[in-house]
């Protein structure tokens, strides 16, 4: 069997001349179809009068720029779509897809076919703006060249992009991805593109995806996820941050979604959502790490060990005199904590003055409190001295930067 191991595009093919073995004219070449989960082609379509006929790759005997030769066709074979299956100019030429190893989402301009393990197969796609302009000249022009392709196996198709085609959206080779580097490819995204991406991730990355992802699209992208991936998402995020993303939603909609959280999760939310958005109190976390004033710091770091999983900031403990009045009594470091006898009292080190602000008091005086004592992190406090919650620097920077440039700054505790 000859097949040209050149490569030819998909462009150029689109309308050459199709003939059988012969060279008898049988019409000419209308599509290529594909099995997208391992590029591998799985036949033409042959455009004979005013329908298509479909021939599978085992009759294709060679294909190349000029066009196909083909063993035999069956006039009323006609084309019928297998899972994963695409017809690749119809459904996949001007689409959109994932470039892993960028990573990038990039526009199928021209897709690449030739020889591999004597199959013939995708190659890769060309998403230089040469290949758009290629398909406007004349069919003898140059074809695909290799140095502008990205390779097939460094691509992965978008469901979304493809409405008729059976596809699985499956991207889960992307967990790997920073999520700072998923945000970038969800704010390049529609909406209802970016939420595919994000549901097909685990709930803790998709939350910290959203995370990052621009403030403006957050709540558009919640909206294009189902009901119970949504709901997953939101127990994952830092409750101040879910508090932020619900309250940009319709009331109808956020109370929809509380309804699907975990309700312990959900009521935290709900107290969040009762601040003011500049508010401490619509600043601030409720989860923070808490040792009780009559433990030793042995005893402290046993305390304290359940609690470090949904904390981002863990640099400093605050001292209570109960777990449920939670009564502010002082603050010490980890790292002294760490350093001290374990022996000793938390007491007889801890330090007791302790700035913390009220729920009510406005961002820009807590950010003038922790700017003038040099703190990380304040906590927020009732008229009792009881802790509600805790408010890091990365919550004062997300209020008081423009977005443009707060997405450029590191952030600290996340």
């Amino acid at each position: 069997m000859e097949r040209a191991n050149a490569l030819v595009c998909v462009s150029r093919l689109r309308g050459s001349m199709v003939v059988a073995a012969d060279a008898r004219r049988v019409g000419r070449l209308s599509d290529v179809c594909a099995d997208i989960s391992d590029g591998h082609l799985t036949g033409l379509l042959i455009r004979a009068g005013h329908a298509d006929t479909f021939v599978p790759t085992r009759n294709v005997l060679s294909l190349g720029a000029d066009g196909a030769r083909v063993s035999s066709v069956d006039p009323g074979n006609e084309f019928h779509r297998g899972q994963g299956e695409v017809r690749l100019a119809h459904e996949l030429l001007d689409r959109e897809m994932i470039d892993r190893a960028s990573p990038r989402i990039v526009r199928v301009n021209d897709i690449a076919l030739g020889v591999r393990d004597e199959i013939l197969c995708v190659v890769g796609v060309d998403v230089s703006s040469r290949a758009l302009l290629r398909r406007l000249a004349p069919r003898w022009v140059g074809g695909c060249a290799s140095d502008a392709l990205v390779e097939w196996a460094d691509l992965e198709p978008l469901a979304a992009e493809l409405p008729g085609v059976p596809v699985l959206p499956t991207h889960g080779s992307l967990e790997r991805l920073h999520p700072a580097d998923l945000a970038r490819l969800v704010d390049h995204l529609p909406h209802r593109h970016g939420a595919e991406l994000l549901a097909s991730l685990e709930s803790a990355t998709a939350a910290d995806v959203l995370e990052e992802v621009e403030r403006k699209r957050q709540g558009g992208l919640l909206g294009h996820l189902p009901a119970d991936c949504a709901a997953a998402v939101l127990n994952e995020m830092a409750p101040d941050a879910a508090a932020d993303l619900l309250g940009d939603l319709l009331h109808e909609d956020a109370d929809r979604l509380l309804v699907a959280m975990d309700a312990p999760r959900a009521a935290v939310v709900r107290l969040l959502l009762t601040y003011p958005a500049d508010s401490a109190g619509g600043l601030m976390t409720t989860d923070f790490v808490i040792a009780l004033e009559q433990d030793t710091g042995r005893r402290a770091i046993e305390y304290i060990r359940g609690q470090l999983k949904k904390p981002d900031l863990a640099y400093y403990v605050y001292v209570v005199d109960h777990p449920d009045n939670r009564r502010l009594r002082g603050v010490v470091s980890l790292r002294d904590l760490l350093l001290a006898n374990p022996d000793e009292p938390l007491a007889s080190y801890m330090a007791r003055s302790v700035s913390a602000v009220r729920p009510e008091a406005k961002a820009d005086e807590a950010a003038r409190v922790m700017r003038e004592y040099n703190l990380l992190a304040l906590p927020v406090v009732d008229d009792m001295e009881r802790m509600l919650g805790l408010i890091t620097a990365d919550d004062v920077l997300d209020v008081l930067l423009p977005e443009q440039v707060r997405r450029h700054v590191p952030r600290l505790f996340s």
